[in-house]
Protein backbone atom coordinates (compact mmCIF):
# COMPACT_ATOMS: atom_id res chain seq x y z
CA UNK A 1 0.00 0.00 0.00
CA UNK A 2 1.22 3.71 -1.33
CA UNK A 3 2.65 5.59 1.81
CA UNK A 4 0.38 8.73 2.56
CA UNK A 5 2.43 11.52 2.51
CA UNK A 6 1.67 12.48 6.20
CA UNK A 7 3.86 9.56 7.15
CA UNK A 8 6.82 11.34 5.78
CA UNK A 9 9.11 14.25 5.32
CA UNK A 10 10.30 14.69 2.04
CA UNK A 11 14.34 16.57 2.57
CA UNK A 12 15.89 16.90 -0.08
CA UNK A 13 19.83 18.33 0.62
CA UNK A 14 21.11 21.48 0.59
CA UNK A 15 22.45 22.12 -2.92
CA UNK A 16 25.84 24.58 -2.05
CA UNK A 17 26.42 22.42 1.23
CA UNK A 18 26.61 19.05 -0.21
CA UNK A 19 28.14 20.17 -2.73
CA UNK A 20 30.62 21.53 -1.24
CA UNK A 21 30.88 19.05 1.01
CA UNK A 22 31.37 16.21 -1.83
CA UNK A 23 34.61 18.77 -2.93
CA UNK A 24 36.44 17.12 -0.19
CA UNK A 25 35.82 13.37 -1.49
CA UNK A 26 40.21 13.58 -1.76
CA UNK A 27 40.65 13.79 -5.27
CA UNK A 28 44.23 14.74 -6.43
CA UNK A 29 44.10 16.77 -9.41
CA UNK A 30 45.76 13.98 -11.58
CA UNK A 31 43.16 11.09 -10.20
CA UNK A 32 40.26 14.28 -11.01
CA UNK A 33 41.82 14.61 -14.43
CA UNK A 34 42.12 10.74 -15.02
CA UNK A 35 37.92 10.12 -13.85
CA UNK A 36 36.71 12.31 -16.50
CA UNK A 37 39.36 10.63 -18.86
CA UNK A 38 37.40 7.15 -17.80
CA UNK A 39 34.34 8.58 -19.37
CA UNK A 40 35.55 9.57 -22.77
CA UNK A 41 37.14 5.79 -23.04
CA UNK A 42 33.85 4.71 -22.37
CA UNK A 43 32.35 6.74 -24.99
CA UNK A 44 34.90 5.27 -27.46
CA UNK A 45 36.66 8.38 -27.94
CA UNK A 46 40.18 7.78 -30.38
CA UNK A 47 41.52 10.88 -29.40
CA UNK A 48 41.41 13.15 -25.64
CA UNK A 49 42.80 16.54 -25.57
CA UNK A 50 43.58 18.05 -22.65
CA UNK A 51 44.77 21.76 -22.23
CA UNK A 52 45.56 23.92 -19.26
CA UNK A 53 45.23 27.19 -19.67
CA UNK A 54 47.38 29.29 -17.62
CA UNK A 55 46.10 33.39 -16.99
CA UNK A 56 46.18 33.55 -13.33
CA UNK A 57 42.50 33.59 -11.64
CA UNK A 58 41.18 33.52 -15.07
CA UNK A 59 43.18 30.21 -15.46
CA UNK A 60 40.81 27.04 -16.95
CA UNK A 61 41.09 23.66 -18.07
CA UNK A 62 39.97 21.90 -21.27
CA UNK A 63 39.27 18.14 -21.59
CA UNK A 64 38.23 17.17 -24.68
CA UNK A 65 37.40 13.94 -26.89
CA UNK A 66 35.86 12.96 -30.08
CA UNK A 67 33.80 10.18 -28.68
CA UNK A 68 30.20 9.16 -28.61
CA UNK A 69 28.55 12.19 -27.00
CA UNK A 70 25.29 12.73 -25.38
CA UNK A 71 21.99 14.27 -26.73
CA UNK A 72 21.09 17.02 -24.36
CA UNK A 73 18.69 15.02 -22.65
CA UNK A 74 21.28 12.30 -21.52
CA UNK A 75 23.81 15.21 -20.99
CA UNK A 76 20.99 16.96 -18.26
CA UNK A 77 21.03 13.48 -16.69
CA UNK A 78 24.67 13.11 -16.25
CA UNK A 79 25.18 15.98 -14.73
CA UNK A 80 23.06 14.92 -11.81
CA UNK A 81 24.72 14.40 -8.75
CA UNK A 82 23.98 10.40 -8.59
CA UNK A 83 22.97 9.67 -11.80
CA UNK A 84 23.83 6.01 -12.30
CA UNK A 85 22.85 3.14 -9.09
CA UNK A 86 26.66 1.89 -8.08
CA UNK A 87 23.81 -1.37 -8.01
CA UNK A 88 23.19 -1.49 -11.45
CA UNK A 89 24.39 -3.91 -14.13
CA UNK A 90 26.59 -2.05 -16.51
CA UNK A 91 28.22 -2.99 -19.71
CA UNK A 92 31.36 -4.80 -19.23
CA UNK A 93 33.58 -1.52 -20.80
CA UNK A 94 31.58 0.66 -18.65
CA UNK A 95 34.72 2.60 -16.68
CA UNK A 96 32.15 4.38 -14.14
CA UNK A 97 30.04 2.84 -11.08
CA UNK A 98 28.54 5.92 -8.81
CA UNK A 99 27.92 8.12 -11.71
CA UNK A 100 29.49 10.66 -9.10
CA UNK A 101 32.88 11.13 -11.29
CA UNK A 102 32.30 13.52 -13.60
CA UNK A 103 30.85 15.93 -11.11
CA UNK A 104 32.69 15.30 -8.10
CA UNK A 105 36.15 15.01 -9.66
CA UNK A 106 35.52 18.11 -11.20
CA UNK A 107 34.38 20.29 -8.65
CA UNK A 108 37.12 18.57 -6.44
CA UNK A 109 39.45 21.52 -8.23
CA UNK A 110 36.90 23.98 -9.78
CA UNK A 111 34.21 26.38 -8.67
CA UNK A 112 32.85 26.34 -12.63
CA UNK A 113 32.14 23.02 -14.37
CA UNK A 114 30.68 23.30 -18.13
CA UNK A 115 30.00 20.37 -20.32
CA UNK A 116 28.99 20.71 -24.16
CA UNK A 117 28.51 17.53 -25.80
CA UNK A 118 27.47 16.86 -29.66
CA UNK A 119 25.65 13.02 -30.39
CA UNK A 120 26.58 12.06 -34.13
CA UNK A 121 24.36 14.25 -36.56
CA UNK A 122 23.46 15.97 -33.25
CA UNK A 123 23.98 19.66 -32.30
CA UNK A 124 26.07 21.00 -29.36
CA UNK A 125 24.04 20.69 -25.96
CA UNK A 126 25.39 22.59 -22.82
CA UNK A 127 25.08 22.20 -18.92
CA UNK A 128 27.05 24.40 -16.21
CA UNK A 129 26.91 24.20 -12.70
CA UNK A 130 28.12 26.94 -11.10
CA UNK A 131 28.72 27.14 -7.64
CA UNK A 132 28.07 30.43 -6.45
CA UNK A 133 24.14 30.18 -8.11
CA UNK A 134 23.99 27.07 -6.06
CA UNK A 135 25.05 28.95 -2.85
CA UNK A 136 23.21 31.97 -3.88
CA UNK A 137 19.69 30.45 -5.16
CA UNK A 138 19.26 27.21 -2.51
CA UNK A 139 18.16 25.07 -5.46
CA UNK A 140 19.76 22.67 -8.17
CA UNK A 141 20.03 25.10 -10.94
CA UNK A 142 21.72 23.61 -14.08
CA UNK A 143 22.62 26.32 -16.02
CA UNK A 144 21.57 25.94 -19.54
CA UNK A 145 24.51 28.84 -20.76
CA UNK A 146 28.09 27.83 -21.05
CA UNK A 147 30.89 29.76 -19.10
CA UNK A 148 32.92 32.49 -20.45
CA UNK A 149 36.03 30.10 -20.51
CA UNK A 150 34.19 27.18 -22.48
CA UNK A 151 33.93 29.32 -25.59
CA UNK A 152 37.07 28.07 -27.15
CA UNK A 153 36.58 24.70 -26.22
CA UNK A 154 32.76 24.85 -27.70
CA UNK A 155 34.05 25.70 -30.35
CA UNK A 156 36.68 23.03 -31.14
CA UNK A 157 34.16 20.56 -30.38
CA UNK A 158 32.03 22.22 -33.35
CA UNK A 159 34.80 20.99 -35.85
CA UNK A 160 34.37 16.88 -34.92
CA UNK A 161 31.43 15.22 -35.90
CA UNK A 162 30.67 14.14 -32.43
CA UNK A 163 32.27 14.32 -29.06
CA UNK A 164 32.62 15.77 -25.49
CA UNK A 165 33.96 18.58 -24.01
CA UNK A 166 34.72 19.06 -20.33
CA UNK A 167 35.90 22.73 -19.32
CA UNK A 168 36.84 23.84 -15.21
CA UNK A 169 37.31 27.23 -14.30
CA UNK A 170 37.89 29.24 -11.30
CA UNK A 171 40.15 26.64 -10.32
CA UNK A 172 40.01 27.78 -6.72
CA UNK A 173 42.15 24.54 -5.31
CA UNK A 174 44.74 25.21 -8.00
CA UNK A 175 44.97 28.61 -8.39
CA UNK A 176 43.03 31.10 -5.97
CA UNK A 177 43.74 34.19 -6.51
CA UNK A 178 47.13 34.64 -8.29
CA UNK A 179 48.08 36.80 -11.11
CA UNK A 180 49.16 35.91 -14.45
CA UNK A 181 52.52 37.77 -13.84
CA UNK A 182 53.21 35.95 -11.05
CA UNK A 183 55.79 33.29 -11.63
CA UNK A 184 56.01 31.22 -8.97
CA UNK A 185 52.06 30.53 -8.81
CA UNK A 186 52.88 29.75 -12.92
CA UNK A 187 55.81 27.08 -12.01
CA UNK A 188 53.67 25.39 -8.97
CA UNK A 189 50.74 25.37 -12.38
CA UNK A 190 53.27 23.74 -14.28
CA UNK A 191 54.52 21.04 -11.83
CA UNK A 192 51.31 20.33 -11.65
CA UNK A 193 50.67 20.08 -15.25
CA UNK A 194 53.51 17.44 -14.85
CA UNK A 195 51.70 15.16 -11.99
CA UNK A 196 49.03 14.93 -14.27
CA UNK A 197 51.19 13.92 -17.34
CA UNK A 198 52.91 11.35 -15.07
CA UNK A 199 49.83 9.47 -13.71
CA UNK A 200 47.89 9.71 -16.86
CA UNK A 201 50.85 7.63 -18.42
CA UNK A 202 50.45 4.78 -15.97
CA UNK A 203 47.14 4.98 -15.55
CA UNK A 204 46.42 4.74 -19.32
CA UNK A 205 49.13 2.66 -20.03
CA UNK A 206 47.57 -0.41 -21.87
CA UNK A 207 45.42 1.47 -23.80
CA UNK A 208 48.62 3.70 -25.03
CA UNK A 209 50.59 0.53 -25.52
CA UNK A 210 47.69 -0.83 -27.79
CA UNK A 211 47.13 2.84 -29.96
CA UNK A 212 43.29 2.28 -28.69
CA UNK A 213 43.10 5.77 -27.72
CA UNK A 214 45.60 8.59 -27.95
CA UNK A 215 45.89 11.47 -25.95
CA UNK A 216 47.39 14.41 -25.71
CA UNK A 217 48.57 16.75 -23.05
CA UNK A 218 48.92 20.56 -24.21
CA UNK A 219 49.71 19.33 -27.36
CA UNK A 220 52.00 16.80 -26.39
CA UNK A 221 51.12 13.00 -26.96
CA UNK A 222 51.20 11.58 -23.88
CA UNK A 223 53.89 8.05 -23.45
CA UNK A 224 52.79 5.19 -21.89
CA UNK A 225 54.98 3.81 -18.82
CA UNK A 226 54.80 0.53 -18.42
CA UNK A 227 55.95 -0.94 -15.23
CA UNK A 228 56.86 -4.45 -15.94
CA UNK A 229 59.14 -3.81 -18.11
CA UNK A 230 58.39 -6.31 -20.72
CA UNK A 231 59.41 -5.47 -24.02
CA UNK A 232 62.80 -3.65 -22.51
CA UNK A 233 66.20 -4.35 -23.66
CA UNK A 234 67.23 -6.57 -20.76
CA UNK A 235 63.10 -7.52 -20.55
CA UNK A 236 61.60 -8.85 -16.79
CA UNK A 237 60.69 -12.49 -15.83
CA UNK A 238 56.90 -12.98 -16.10
CA UNK A 239 55.17 -15.72 -15.06
CA UNK A 240 52.52 -17.13 -16.37
CA UNK A 241 48.93 -15.83 -16.24
CA UNK A 242 46.81 -17.57 -13.46
CA UNK A 243 43.06 -17.22 -13.83
CA UNK A 244 41.57 -16.90 -10.24
CA UNK A 245 37.58 -17.89 -10.33
CA UNK A 246 35.49 -15.36 -8.33
CA UNK A 247 31.83 -14.45 -8.45
CA UNK A 248 31.14 -14.21 -12.19
CA UNK A 249 34.37 -13.08 -13.83
CA UNK A 250 36.98 -13.79 -11.99
CA UNK A 251 40.38 -12.30 -11.66
CA UNK A 252 43.71 -12.54 -14.16
CA UNK A 253 47.16 -12.66 -12.01
CA UNK A 254 50.55 -12.66 -13.67
CA UNK A 255 53.73 -11.86 -11.10
CA UNK A 256 57.03 -9.94 -12.98
CA UNK A 257 60.34 -9.85 -11.82
CA UNK A 258 62.43 -6.80 -13.25
CA UNK A 259 66.18 -6.99 -13.65
CA UNK A 260 68.66 -5.86 -11.27
CA UNK A 261 70.12 -2.93 -11.56
CA UNK A 262 73.41 -4.32 -12.63
CA UNK A 263 71.70 -5.51 -15.99
CA UNK A 264 70.60 -1.49 -16.55
CA UNK A 265 71.76 1.35 -18.16
CA UNK A 266 71.50 4.76 -15.59
CA UNK A 267 69.27 6.22 -18.06
CA UNK A 268 67.19 2.61 -17.97
CA UNK A 269 67.15 2.07 -14.21
CA UNK A 270 65.90 5.89 -13.87
CA UNK A 271 63.35 5.88 -16.09
CA UNK A 272 61.81 2.20 -14.80
CA UNK A 273 62.11 3.32 -11.08
CA UNK A 274 58.64 4.97 -12.08
CA UNK A 275 57.44 8.19 -10.75
CA UNK A 276 57.67 6.78 -6.47
CA UNK A 277 61.33 4.88 -7.01
CA UNK A 278 61.74 1.54 -7.12
CA UNK A 279 61.00 0.25 -3.46
CA UNK A 280 57.74 2.93 -3.42
CA UNK A 281 56.68 0.89 -6.71
CA UNK A 282 56.62 -2.80 -5.53
CA UNK A 283 53.80 -4.88 -5.24
CA UNK A 284 50.40 -5.24 -6.93
CA UNK A 285 48.39 -3.21 -9.72
CA UNK A 286 45.16 -3.60 -9.87
CA UNK A 287 43.59 -3.49 -12.76
CA UNK A 288 39.78 -2.99 -14.18
CA UNK A 289 39.01 -3.53 -17.91
CA UNK A 290 42.55 -2.35 -18.61
CA UNK A 291 42.78 0.76 -16.30
CA UNK A 292 44.71 0.98 -13.18
CA UNK A 293 43.27 1.56 -10.08
CA UNK A 294 45.64 0.59 -7.71
CA UNK A 295 49.50 1.23 -8.50
CA UNK A 296 52.07 -0.65 -6.51
CA UNK A 297 50.65 -1.74 -2.95
CA UNK A 298 50.28 -5.00 -1.28
CA UNK A 299 46.54 -4.83 -0.69
CA UNK A 300 47.00 -5.65 3.07
CA UNK A 301 48.47 -9.63 2.04
CA UNK A 302 51.19 -10.76 3.84
CA UNK A 303 51.67 -13.62 6.61
CA UNK A 304 52.47 -13.83 9.54
CA UNK A 305 51.88 -9.46 9.39
CA UNK A 306 51.37 -8.01 6.30
CA UNK A 307 53.67 -7.34 3.94
CA UNK A 308 55.30 -4.07 3.44
CA UNK A 309 57.60 -2.66 0.88
CA UNK A 310 61.13 -3.62 1.69
CA UNK A 311 64.02 -2.96 -0.09
CA UNK A 312 65.02 -7.01 -1.41
CA UNK A 313 61.55 -6.89 -3.12
CA UNK A 314 61.47 -3.77 -4.75
CA UNK A 315 61.78 -5.90 -8.48
CA UNK A 316 58.53 -7.72 -7.62
CA UNK A 317 55.49 -5.86 -9.60
CA UNK A 318 52.41 -8.09 -10.30
CA UNK A 319 49.39 -7.53 -12.57
CA UNK A 320 46.06 -7.87 -11.32
CA UNK A 321 43.14 -7.72 -13.95
CA UNK A 322 39.68 -7.88 -12.28
CA UNK A 323 36.16 -6.96 -14.14
CA UNK A 324 33.94 -4.15 -13.66
CA UNK A 325 31.18 -6.53 -12.22
CA UNK A 326 32.88 -7.08 -8.54
CA UNK A 327 33.55 -3.51 -8.10
CA UNK A 328 31.24 -4.37 -4.29
CA UNK A 329 33.60 -7.01 -3.49
CA UNK A 330 36.89 -5.20 -3.69
CA UNK A 331 35.45 -1.86 -1.91
CA UNK A 332 36.14 -0.07 -5.12
CA UNK A 333 35.83 3.67 -3.44
CA UNK A 334 34.66 6.35 -5.86
CA UNK A 335 38.09 7.78 -6.65
CA UNK A 336 38.73 4.56 -8.19
CA UNK A 337 42.33 4.56 -6.25
CA UNK A 338 41.66 1.80 -3.12
CA UNK A 339 40.64 -1.53 -3.20
CA UNK A 340 40.76 -4.41 -1.14
CA UNK A 341 40.70 -7.99 -2.34
CA UNK A 342 38.08 -9.90 -1.32
CA UNK A 343 38.54 -12.87 1.53
CA UNK A 344 37.45 -15.51 -0.42
CA UNK A 345 40.58 -15.03 -2.59
CA UNK A 346 43.27 -13.47 -0.22
CA UNK A 347 44.35 -16.66 0.49
CA UNK A 348 45.70 -17.31 -3.55
CA UNK A 349 46.62 -13.95 -3.95
CA UNK A 350 48.84 -14.34 -0.65
CA UNK A 351 50.31 -17.55 -2.00
CA UNK A 352 50.86 -16.52 -5.49
CA UNK A 353 52.39 -13.22 -4.93
CA UNK A 354 54.97 -14.79 -1.92
CA UNK A 355 56.38 -16.94 -4.73
CA UNK A 356 56.81 -13.92 -6.81
CA UNK A 357 58.52 -12.25 -3.89
CA UNK A 358 60.74 -15.23 -3.25
CA UNK A 359 62.13 -14.52 -6.76
CA UNK A 360 62.57 -10.99 -6.75
CA UNK A 361 64.45 -11.60 -3.79
CA UNK A 362 66.85 -14.07 -5.23
CA UNK A 363 67.46 -11.63 -7.96
CA UNK A 364 67.91 -8.83 -6.15
CA UNK A 365 70.19 -10.54 -3.50
CA UNK A 366 72.59 -12.34 -6.01
CA UNK A 367 72.31 -9.62 -8.42
CA UNK A 368 70.89 -10.53 -11.26
CA UNK A 369 72.99 -13.58 -11.96
CA UNK A 370 70.35 -16.35 -11.76
CA UNK A 371 67.71 -17.05 -14.71
CA UNK A 372 69.70 -14.35 -17.18
CA UNK A 373 71.46 -17.12 -19.07
CA UNK A 374 69.93 -18.51 -21.97
CA UNK A 375 71.63 -21.96 -21.39
CA UNK A 376 72.83 -24.05 -18.75
CA UNK A 377 72.95 -21.97 -15.54
CA UNK A 378 76.49 -22.05 -13.64
CA UNK A 379 76.84 -21.86 -10.05
CA UNK A 380 78.37 -18.04 -9.33
CA UNK A 381 81.25 -18.86 -6.86
CA UNK A 382 80.74 -15.58 -4.29
CA UNK A 383 82.82 -14.70 -1.58
CA UNK A 384 80.37 -14.09 0.74
CA UNK A 385 77.69 -16.61 1.68
CA UNK A 386 74.30 -16.70 4.03
CA UNK A 387 73.52 -19.27 6.47
CA UNK A 388 71.59 -19.58 10.09
CA UNK A 389 73.69 -19.99 13.48
CA UNK A 390 71.46 -20.98 16.61
CA UNK A 391 68.19 -19.30 14.52
CA UNK A 392 69.73 -16.22 13.66
CA UNK A 393 71.26 -15.08 10.16
CA UNK A 394 74.76 -14.63 9.82
CA UNK A 395 77.44 -14.10 6.72
CA UNK A 396 80.23 -15.72 6.42
CA UNK A 397 83.46 -15.53 4.14
CA UNK A 398 83.23 -18.27 1.45
CA UNK A 399 86.05 -20.55 2.17
CA UNK A 400 85.84 -22.17 -0.97
CA UNK A 401 86.26 -19.27 -2.61
CA UNK A 402 89.46 -19.15 -5.50
CA UNK A 403 90.96 -15.71 -3.54
CA UNK A 404 90.18 -16.81 0.05
CA UNK A 405 91.79 -20.76 -0.76
CA UNK A 406 95.11 -18.73 -2.84
CA UNK A 407 95.55 -16.76 0.89
CA UNK A 408 95.16 -19.77 2.94
CA UNK A 409 97.78 -22.14 1.35
CA UNK A 410 100.24 -19.36 -0.10
CA UNK A 411 100.81 -18.72 4.11
CA UNK A 412 100.31 -22.16 5.42
CA UNK A 413 101.84 -20.62 8.53
CA UNK A 414 99.77 -17.98 8.52
CA UNK A 415 96.75 -19.71 8.75
CA UNK A 416 95.60 -19.52 12.22
CA UNK A 417 96.14 -15.54 12.10
CA UNK A 418 94.21 -15.25 8.37
CA UNK A 419 91.06 -17.20 9.96
CA UNK A 420 91.08 -14.98 12.68
CA UNK A 421 90.82 -11.96 10.90
CA UNK A 422 88.31 -13.31 8.60
CA UNK A 423 85.86 -14.10 11.69
CA UNK A 424 86.90 -10.65 12.99
CA UNK A 425 85.26 -9.43 9.90
CA UNK A 426 82.24 -12.09 10.03
CA UNK A 427 81.35 -10.91 13.08
CA UNK A 428 81.39 -7.13 12.51
CA UNK A 429 78.85 -7.33 9.15
CA UNK A 430 77.28 -3.90 9.53
CA UNK A 431 74.23 -5.11 8.56
CA UNK A 432 72.08 -2.84 9.84
CA UNK A 433 74.23 -0.22 8.29
CA UNK A 434 74.21 -1.42 4.87
CA UNK A 435 70.32 -2.11 5.02
CA UNK A 436 69.67 2.00 5.77
CA UNK A 437 71.90 2.78 3.31
CA UNK A 438 70.59 0.64 0.52
CA UNK A 439 67.30 1.83 2.13
CA UNK A 440 67.83 5.87 1.63
CA UNK A 441 70.40 5.34 -0.96
CA UNK A 442 69.87 2.81 -3.38
CA UNK A 443 71.37 4.39 -6.20
CA UNK A 444 74.17 5.46 -4.84
CA UNK A 445 75.14 1.82 -3.67
CA UNK A 446 78.63 1.18 -6.34
CA UNK A 447 79.02 -2.36 -7.99
CA UNK A 448 82.20 -4.49 -7.51
CA UNK A 449 85.18 -2.57 -8.59
CA UNK A 450 82.70 0.41 -9.17
CA UNK A 451 85.56 3.33 -9.88
CA UNK A 452 88.70 0.90 -9.41
CA UNK A 453 91.66 1.77 -11.92
CA UNK A 454 91.17 -1.28 -14.46
CA UNK A 455 94.97 -2.17 -14.26
CA UNK A 456 94.19 -3.20 -10.84
CA UNK A 457 91.06 -5.72 -11.79
CA UNK A 458 93.45 -7.22 -14.54
CA UNK A 459 96.21 -7.64 -11.49
CA UNK A 460 93.51 -9.48 -9.07
CA UNK A 461 92.07 -11.15 -12.05
CA UNK A 462 95.55 -12.62 -13.00
CA UNK A 463 96.33 -13.57 -9.77
CA UNK A 464 93.34 -16.12 -9.19
CA UNK A 465 94.25 -16.86 -12.82
CA UNK A 466 97.45 -18.17 -11.80
CA UNK A 467 96.42 -19.86 -8.55
CA UNK A 468 93.74 -22.27 -10.36
CA UNK A 469 96.47 -22.75 -12.96
CA UNK A 470 98.93 -23.88 -10.35
CA UNK A 471 96.29 -26.19 -9.13
CA UNK A 472 96.45 -28.54 -11.70
CA UNK A 473 93.36 -26.87 -14.42
CA UNK A 474 94.44 -25.99 -17.68
CA UNK A 475 93.97 -22.50 -19.11
CA UNK A 476 91.15 -22.52 -20.85
CA UNK A 477 89.14 -23.97 -17.92
CA UNK A 478 90.46 -21.86 -15.81
CA UNK A 479 89.72 -19.01 -17.76
CA UNK A 480 85.77 -20.55 -17.88
CA UNK A 481 85.53 -20.67 -14.12
CA UNK A 482 86.68 -17.60 -14.03
CA UNK A 483 83.69 -16.48 -15.90
CA UNK A 484 81.79 -17.52 -12.59
CA UNK A 485 83.80 -15.89 -10.11
CA UNK A 486 82.18 -13.03 -8.09
CA UNK A 487 82.81 -10.34 -9.21
CA UNK A 488 85.13 -10.70 -12.17
CA UNK A 489 81.98 -12.19 -13.89
CA UNK A 490 81.20 -8.87 -14.53
CA UNK A 491 84.18 -7.68 -16.36
CA UNK A 492 83.70 -10.48 -19.35
CA UNK A 493 85.37 -8.13 -21.78
CA UNK A 494 89.03 -8.41 -19.40
CA UNK A 495 88.48 -11.64 -19.12
CA UNK A 496 88.49 -12.06 -22.86
CA UNK A 497 91.64 -10.20 -23.04
CA UNK A 498 93.66 -12.68 -20.59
Amino acid sequence: MPASPTDYDEVPPEPGALIESLRSVGYSLPTAVADILDNSITANADNIYIDFYWAGVQSHVVILDDGIGMTEEKLKNAMRPGSRNPLEVRSSNDMGRFGLGLKTASLSHCRNLCVASKPTRGQVSVRTWDLEVLADSHEWRLLRAPSSAATEGIKRLDGLPQGTAVVWSVLDRLIGNEQPGDAVAHKRFNDAIDDVRNHLALTFHRFLDEKSVRIQLNGHPIVPWNPFMKDGRVPSSASPEEFIEFERSGMTFQGFVLPHKDALSDEEFARNGGPRGWTAQQGFYVYRNKRLLVCGDWLGLGRPAPWTREEHCRLARIRLDISNDSDAAWHLDVKKSTARPPALVRNRLTDLADAIRMKARSVFVHRGKYGRRPVVQTETERPWISKVRENRRVYSVNRGHPAVLALLQAYPEGKADIEAVLRLLEETVPVEQIWLDTAEQSRDHAPPYGGVDLAIIRSDMRRILEFLINGGINRQTAIERLRTIEPFDRYRKLINEL
